[in-house]
Formats: structure tokens, sequence, C-alpha cells
């Protein structure tokens, strides 16, 4: 499911956050992939940091914030596109999703560890990764919710 580009990129986001202050994630189509779930396409590899890491990360590797405000659905705080490879990445902090008037903060309660070779990383849960997607509630993320059964 993942292809050599999306296994690398994945390799080099674990080394890149080993040093880590705090827990991780890998969300979206990649988390689906990570725990066995076919998502079809996989633009993109989401991940999401604390402030504290994403700082860090911009500090040691002088990284721009590239948060524009996001969108009228979901937006974060701080936002780095970094260049790991092939595979876009998006590194993210202070995620929120709007349902109604209200930003929500995505914070996952659940942390599984994935292994791919030797490198160590972070997914939500299966469950929790479900109700992530039905948080964002766009088309694709239905048809991803459609993937877990």
């Amino acid at each position: 499911m993942l292809s050599a580009h999306e296994q690398i990129a994945l390799q080099r986001i674990s080394g890149l956050l080993s040093a880590a202050a705090d827990p991780w994630w890998v969300l979206g189509s990649a988390a689906m992939a990570l725990i066995g779930v076919d998502p079809g396409e996989i633009r993109d590899i989401d991940v999401l940091v604390s402030r504290r890491d994403a700082t860090a990360l911009m500090d040691s590797h002088h990284w721009e914030n590239q948060a524009d405000g996001g969108t009228d659905h979901f937006r974060s705080s701080i936002f780095l596109q970094p260049d790991l490879g092939e595979t876009p990445i998006e590194i993210m902090s202070g995620y929120e999703i709007r349902r109604g008037d209200k930003w929500e903060p995505v914070q996952p309660a659940s942390r599984l560890r994935v292994m791919l070779d030797d490198a160590a990383l972070f997914v939500p849960e299966r469950w929790e990764q479900i109700e992530i997607l039905n948080r964002l509630a766009r088309p694709k993320d239905r048809e991803r919710i459609s993937r877990f059964v």
C-alpha cells in the first residue's frame, strides 16, 4: 500500500522526530496505511506535533512557519512543509477542526506505535482515526471511513 517514496518519507519523519520532547502522530491517509487500511491515494503525509517540537524543528532546520490561517473548516498555528523527498510532508501544531461556530483542537488520546523496518512511527488507534475523519466530514473523509470496514 505504501509506495517506496512514501516509505522513505515516513522513515525520514521517524528519524527527524526521534528526539521529539512530546508525543507526535502521523494522521490521515498515511496513518490508515500504517495500520493496514487501504486509504486510496496518499497525496501527502500529515504529522501532528506539539508547539514545543514544531518550534524546535523550525529553529534547528531554519524552516519557516507557513500557516496561513487555514480554511473555514480546519487550521493550524504552525504549518511546516519540509523537503524530505518526493512525498510532500505537512507538519502541524495547534491543529483545529471547526464544528459549528467552535474551533476544536485535534489532540489524539491514543497512540499506537507502528514499525516500518527499523523506523518507529505513531498513529492514533483505528477508532480514533475514524473519529477524526468524522470530524473533518469532507466527502473524501467519508469515503475513507468506508475503507475501515
